[in-house]
């Protein structure tokens, strides 16, 4: 059994430790926080600080990052692996994946989420509770689907998307790279890459570079 360290000890972070506890499969269980506290504890599990380079010599090998926002949750993915740190796909034991489905290492997949066959959902993914990606799906690296979101089959999400709460794909939908869909939206076709989409059907609002939020 590995030792795990789970970056960040938000609230993202408590969820990922009852998933973690819940499996039963690490010997021991850390935060990681680099402007942590000395001797600080979140939820009973101690809060280690510091420069990530040290989490090898600590006895930690393992890790998953607890940060929503995608393109920081991908730049601490970069550094927990040049640290030497092999990442861990936590699943909940409500979760369903299909024997015929793929998860990248370091995906987290909440309560009651859906992957159903030949759907591919790549590294260092958020599939929030109760999401459903039905089949035949390709969710790219360092993706967010929020709570309730729904894809139909065959969607298709570049790298750095985030959907937000409730949002929905239709059959054969596509995403583009670092595209915001707004909660409760819903994507009829296709939404480019770099932009902020909202409403019953989405529609662009903004352009965007560099890091946001799902609204």
């Amino acid at each position: 059994m590995s030792n795990l360290v789970i970056w960040g000890c938000g609230g993202h972070g408590r969820v990922i430790l009852d998933i973690a506890q819940a499996m039963a499969a690490f010997a021991r269980i850390v935060f990681y926080d680099d402007a942590g506290l000395p001797g600080q504890t979140v939820s009973g599990m101690a809060v280690i600080s510091g420069d990530v380079s040290q989490l090898r010599d600590l006895g930690l090998d393992s890790f998953v990052i607890a940060i929503g926002t995608n393109e920081a949750r991908a730049r601490c993915y970069a550094r927990a692996i040049e640290a030497g740190l092999q990442p861990a796909t936590c699943i909940h034991p409500t979760g369903w994946i299909s024997p015929r489905a793929f998860l990248g290492a370091g995906t987290v997949v909440m309560p009651r989420v859906v992957v159903q066959t030949d759907a591919r959902v790549g590294l260092n993914c958020i599939l929030n509770t109760g999401v459903i990606v039905e089949h035949d799906c390709t969710i790219e690296d360092h993706v967010h689907l929020s709570p309730g979101v729904s894809l139909g089959g065959n969607v298709a999400i570049g790298p750095g998307a985030h959907l937000g709460t409730g949002a929905i794909a239709i059959p054969g939908a596509r995403i583009g790279a670092r595209a915001i869909v707004g909660a409760g939206a819903v994507v009829l076709s296709e939404i480019p890459p770099d932009v902020t989409a909202v409403g019953v059907p989405a529609r662009i609002i903004r352009q965007h570079h560099g890091e946001r939020n799902a609204t």
